[in-house]
């Protein structure tokens, strides 16, 4: 009697492909951000160009010495020029004729403020590119001072915790949120701790970048920067989602849904109490904190429920 070959998850079938990156790469012990580029570079395949930006992926992309960590295309300008340069790549390409995928892949310093403006232009264009932004919540790769996308109460170089100072004073900015109402094919979030979820928004994003333009942002704590264990980069992506904290969803032509729900979302606390940049938050602080996660999630909830009125 033969025994039937269990099936392998989905996400497993992609590691039989060739891997594009070396067995060793230049990125901090425990960052999410290798993983991440693997597996984007497995399922949006060889014919995949990088533009990239000095970041915490630089080191890998880039290079270091003669040559790169990888065998992809990568193309590396300023951060005010990721979303300009994708748009020339994609008009050539076209033009010879040659059917590529571009991919910026840039961190929150560049896609949420040094540059938001290209970005912003480029899917108000509707170009025909995937932007990719791994959100590690502030400028890591330059000493962990705050971003726009820095959430309230967090501890950096330039929002530090002391006599004065309580962390940052202000909400972080929802750039997700912000690009899906430019109205273009398709936005989404994602994160390690629920592969399955990113590979599907990666093929959706291969899909939908023939009709224009594509936004994925990735949420990616940075164990430096953050003050967590080089561990446990997926258990604090699982808690953000289990909390609400990072809420899965995609939007097409600014139509939303949640992909991923949870029945029972734990308390933020859960999840700050895993990381050594909220240590110092008091429970009123806490509260605050908590009282944004519990509103954006209830705005998200509500742009996933909303029909738009049909014509008389």
């Amino acid at each position: 009697m033969t025994q039937k070959k269990k099936k392998l998850p989905r996400v497993f079938e992609y590691f039989r492909d060739e891997d594009q990156f070396a067995g060793g790469v230049a990125f901090c012990a425990g960052c999410p951000l290798e993983l991440t580029l693997r597996i984007l570079s497995k399922v949006l395949g060889r014919e995949t160009i990088i533009v990239g930006t000095p970041s915490c992926s630089a080191p890998v992309l880039y290079g270091q010495n003669i040559g790169t960590w990888h065998r992809l295309p990568y193309y590396s300008c300023l951060m005010t020029g990721v979303a300009s340069s994708a748009t020339g790549l994609v008009r050539y390409y076209r033009k010879i004729g040659k059917d590529v995928t571009v991919v910026c892949f840039t961190g929150d310093g560049c896609a949420a403020d040094v540059g938001f403006q290209p970005l912003s232009g480029a899917a108000e264009r509707n170009e025909n590119f995937i932007y990719i932004c791994y959100d590690n919540e502030g400028y890591m790769n330059t000493g962990i001072q705050r971003s726009s996308t820095t959430p309230f109460g967090a501890a950096t170089t330039t929002t530090p915790v002391g006599v004065v100072g309580r962390g940052k004073e202000m909400s972080a900015k929802n750039l997700p949120l912000i690009m899906a109402m430019h109205r273009v094919p398709y936005v989404a979030t994602a994160t390690l701790s629920h592969m399955e979820d990113f590979i599907k928004k990666l093929l959706k994003a291969k899909e939908k970048k023939n009709e224009g333009f594509v936004y994925i942002h990735v949420f990616s704590p940075c164990p430096v920067g953050w003050g967590i264990e080089s561990d446990s980069a997926i258990q604090v992506c699982r808690m953000a989602v289990r909390t609400n904290y990072f809420p899965l969803w995609e939007a097409e032509r600014g139509r939303f849904r949640l992909t991923h729900t949870v029945a029972t979302p734990k308390p933020v606390t859960e999840y700050t109490k895993l990381i050594r940049k909220f240590r110092h938050l008091t429970e009123e602080e806490l509260a605050r904190l908590q009282e944004e996660v519990n509103s954006n999630f209830a705005f998200l909830h509500h742009l996933a429920e909303f029909e738009t009125p049909k014509a008389c």
